[in-house]
């Protein structure tokens, strides 16, 4: 059902990019949106493919999400307001359902839980807070002086980084510790990290401008796991795949290496008071290449993955 909900969210995106392009002048702000959009339509309903054990709140979550995720792009050719808020609500409550679905389990499991189980629970409930970030920008409301691309933006990194990128990793992470046993107490510190790292990067953006110091630590703290996660993975795992899994992960991996590369510097920058990759370009380098390149094809791989498991090995996986 989720993939099928992807695919046809694939093509629901590309004429919600169309009509941008036809009645409105496109922006930074614009882009954004649809990278936001593109997780909604896609990338969510993909990554909730993969997590196994349905309660009925992943039920509602799933029934309500092409629905949800039409609304909101619906909002994003509304002036901020009422209106806009309106349109933008389905996707809050649906988020809150994903988030509801993660605490549960979270509570039902806790006990016997893994860390690849952590990390999928987690990132089912950080995504709501990527919700309460989408209506506020509908909203309108001035948040901590905050420009609408950055409130835009900090709801796109409760989407993508803290919640694609850590349920993928569980699933990595575990085939990853299968093929190399030795290298399980790493990539638990590696999991560990890029767990505190989405609220750590937040309280970053928030006191950016007085604090510069700590969102480049913030960015260092959660990129430097991503990229020895993803250099492990090209190591270790990618040359014991199949050929079509291993181009799909290989090209994941090499974006995501790309991508944190571009946060590093954009955050070096900063700190140093200097414009090496501004707001625009970080979008474009970073935005487009996590979003097509990590996100897109790091979860057709794990999906390609799962399918190709034995029931042993799915059962595992399971919380």
């Amino acid at each position: 059902m989720m993939k099928t909900s992807s695919f046809a969210g694939l093509f629901l995106w590309v004429l919600f990019v169309v009509a941008k392009l036809v009645t409105t002048p496109i922006d930074t702000l614009q882009y954004v949106m649809m990278l936001l959009l593109f997780a909604y339509l896609v990338l969510v309903p993909l990554t909730l493919n993969l997590v196994p054990q349905k309660n009925t709140f992943y039920r509602y979550a799933t029934r309500l999400q092409p629905f949800a995720a039409i609304c909101a792009g619906i909002s994003f050719f509304f002036d901020q307001g009422l209106i806009a808020v309106l349109f933008a609500v389905p996707w809050l409550i649906t988020t809150i359902f994903i988030a509801l679905y993660g605490f549960t389990r979270l509570l039902q499991e806790w006990k016997k839980s893994t860390i690849f189980n952590v990390l999928i629970q987690l990132g089912l409930m950080y995504i709501s807070i990527g919700g309460v970030w989408l209506v506020l920008h509908r909203s309108g409301i001035e948040i901590l002086n905050f420009s609408d691309v950055i409130v835009l933006l900090t709801s796109i990194h409760f989407h993508y980084a803290a919640f694609i990128t850590p349920i993928s990793m569980a699933f990595i992470g575990r085939m990853l510790v299968r093929t190399a046993p030795v290298l399980k107490p790493w990539f638990k510190l590696v999991a560990f990290l890029v767990l505190i790292g989405p609220p750590f990067i937040a309280a970053g953006i928030t006191f950016g401008d007085t604090m510069p110091v700590l969102e480049f630590a913030s960015v260092v703290e959660f990129v430097t796991p991503l990229v020895v996660f993803s250099i492990l993975c090209l190591v270790y795992l990618i040359p014991t795949l199949d050929y079509a899994v291993k181009m799909l992960l290989s090209i994941s991996f090499v974006s995501l290496l790309f991508s944190m590369s571009s946060a590093m510097i954009y955050g070096f920058a900063h700190v140093n008071e200097t414009v090496i990759l501004g707001i625009p370009l970080m979008i474009f380098f970073h935005g487009f290449v996590n979003t097509f390149g990590f996100s897109l094809f790091g979860l057709l791989g794990v999906t390609a993955l799962n399918e190709t498991s034995t029931p042993i090995q799915k059962s595992s996986l399971s919380m």
